[in-house]
């Protein structure tokens, strides 16, 4: 049965429900606020270029690298473990023909080790007057700082990944990097036999690409069941 209170009754319980809807979305507001200025930057691995520089001393108006200069040089490149992906600079003091035999003599020396050097251009001296200066110049990899638990994981408010998004594949690029130096300046491809490589796709879409051999099957079967700690 219906009284004259009734639809004031309605009117104060809609407004009731309408204050506590108000007041928990405000709660919830309050309590799931994040800064947006916080959003963790991408994990890498950073690169830095590096120079390790060694002098070779020559006798007054000589051109020629003493046994002892010698034996140095070879323990420096031994402990700089310079190889193919390095940059091996030859950097002489002062200018003038004698100045210009001892490059050459060095640059020689470099040459019947098997390791490619070329004279520096600007940018680049001598560390010893009256020498020459043979300087490794390479880069490294600095991995991030991983984990990273500065912050409680899955609770990411404003949507943004993890701290620690991303650490593994970093480190693991840092890790497996022969040169680190790719990381700045790609390498030149090598020549492309563009007639092998067209053979290659006319043989797939026509379907005629080699079948795997079932020997090579076992192989992989072998080296997993290894890796894995399985049977024999």
């Amino acid at each position: 049965m219906l009284t004259p209170r009734t639809p004031l009754l309605r009117l104060l319980s809609t407004a009731l429900g309408v204050a506590s809807a108000l007041a928990l979305t405000g709660g919830c507001e309050a309590t799931f606020y994040e800064d947006w200025s916080a959003i963790p930057s991408a994990k890498e691995a950073k690169v830095a270029p590096v120079r390790y520089s060694h002098a070779i001393r020559f006798m007054p108006e000589s051109a020629r690298l003493e046994g002892l200069e010698r034996d140095r040089l070879d323990e420096f490149l031994a402990r700089m473990h310079a190889g193919p992906t390095d940059t091996v600079l030859v950097v002489g003091a002062g200018g003038g023909p004698l100045a210009s035999r001892r490059l050459e003599t060095v640059s020689a020396y470099l040459a019947h080790l098997a390791m490619r050097s070329r004279t520096a251009g600007e940018g680049v001296e001598a560390t010893v007057p009256d020498a020459v200066s043979v300087v490794v110049e390479r880069y490294t990899v600095t991995l991030p700082a991983c984990p990273d638990w500065s912050d409680r994981p899955g609770r990411t408010w404003n949507n943004t990944v993890s701290r620690d998004w991303g650490c593994a594949t970093a480190t693991n690029l840092g890790l497996m990097l022969v040169n680190p130096g790719d990381l700045v300046t790609g390498r030149t491809p090598g020549p492309m036999d563009g007639e092998f490589s067209v053979l290659a796709i006319q043989r797939y879409r026509a379907g005629e690409t080699r079948i795997l051999a079932p020997e090579d099957v076992g192989t992989i079967e072998s080296q997993q069941k290894t890796s894995s700690g399985g049977g024999q």
